[in-house]
């Protein structure tokens, strides 16, 4: 009986200690979002990307490529999360706020079929420009996410001269 106690009082003591262990799919977004720091990527939680003015609950994650560059047009999103707003170019792609200069809609026809099939949005800022992506894929897809923007930041310093 004494052992009992004992083995029940050890299991008390331990079992808040099991809520700090991370689950495995917990450990694959940590590792991502590490490796996004070594591909110049920030993460951050941001709105849907097809969200109204009155919807700000911060429910989709971002991986953001900063740009140095002078003052351009460049607040727009194009999405495939719903069908929410007006087409654009690319076919399935849907464009809401701000439709892109039409010097961007080769470029982003190019990265828009290269792009994991998680990513369910592109979104540029005058500071930055993002993909909403649901983290699903691996380290491969991190890479072509972090290629896919760095030519949007390339092209981006290419109209600006």
């Amino acid at each position: 009986m004494t052992w009992l106690l004992i083995i029940f009082g050890i299991a008390v003591v331990l079992s808040p200690l099991m809520w700090f262990k991370q689950s495995p799919y917990q450990k694959r977004v940590t590792d991502l979002r590490g490796s996004a720091a070594a591909l110049n990527l920030h993460v951050t939680l941001h709105r849907r990307p097809d969200a109204r003015e009155a919807e700000v609950a911060l429910e989709s994650v971002c991986y953001k490529m900063r740009w140095e560059s002078p003052d351009r047009q460049k607040n727009w999103v194009i999405h495939r999360f719903s069908q929410r707003g007006w087409e654009s170019p690319c076919a399935g792609w849907y464009w809401v706020q701000n439709e892109a200069d039409v010097n961007w809609h080769g470029i982003l026809l190019e990265i828009l079929s290269e792009i994991p099939s998680g990513v369910t949005a592109v979104i540029a800022t005058q500071a930055d420009v993002g993909a909403i992506w649901d983290e699903r894929g691996g380290h491969d897809d991190l890479v072509k996410i972090a290629g896919n923007l760095g030519k949007l930041k390339h092209h981006l310093e290419n109209i600006s001269h």
